[in-house]
């Protein structure tokens, strides 16, 4: 009986060991990432829209601590959402491909070729196309850029 209960008691207190490690591994690396996040800091703003062709232009600035990889790389994505609202007061959300037009540092004339250079670091700013299927003049259109590390840059403009 002795025995059955120093096995039953040395093998409870291993598990409890195992799990209290396991947990520890997981605080540790959700800890990480939210340190991550808080390095990160985006800024989204329209530059055009035409309607006719359905193009929105717009600089994202990376003004955060950490690089942004602009294109997939791996399990690395980011995404655009784009909202806006019809003629019949709907609203309408398309999940949209992008294309990176250009970067540079901010408030300078330094470029980089976005083939070459498919990231930001921080203090540098690229010119982002996207298209949407359906603007119509007057139309709200608000453009949300999803970092892969889950941090979001906002805009709002009107289709002239």
């Amino acid at each position: 009986m002795l025995v059955a209960f120093t096995i039953f008691t040395s093998l409870l207190l291993h598990t409890m060991i195992m799990e209290a490690q396991t947990l520890t591994q997981a605080i540790s690396g959700y800890a990480a990432k939210e340190v991550d996040r808080l390095e990160v800091a985006l800024e989204l703003n329209i530059v055009s829209i035409d309607a006719a062709s359905g193009v929105v232009n717009f600089t994202l600035r990376n003004t955060g601590s950490k690089t942004i990889f602009l294109q997939e790389r791996g399990s690395i994505r980011n995404d655009v959402i784009v909202v806006y609202n019809t003629s019949g007061n709907a609203w309408s959300s398309q999940l949209v491909g992008y294309e990176v037009l250009g970067v540079k540092i901010t408030n300078t004339d330094v470029k980089f070729d976005p083939a070459s250079h498919p990231y930001l670091n921080p203090g540098e700013e690229a010119l982002i196309r996207i298209t949407v299927h359906g603007l119509e003049p007057g139309s709200i259109v608000v453009v949300t850029f999803v970092s892969h590390y889950g941090v979001t840059a906002r805009a709002e403009g009107v289709v002239p």
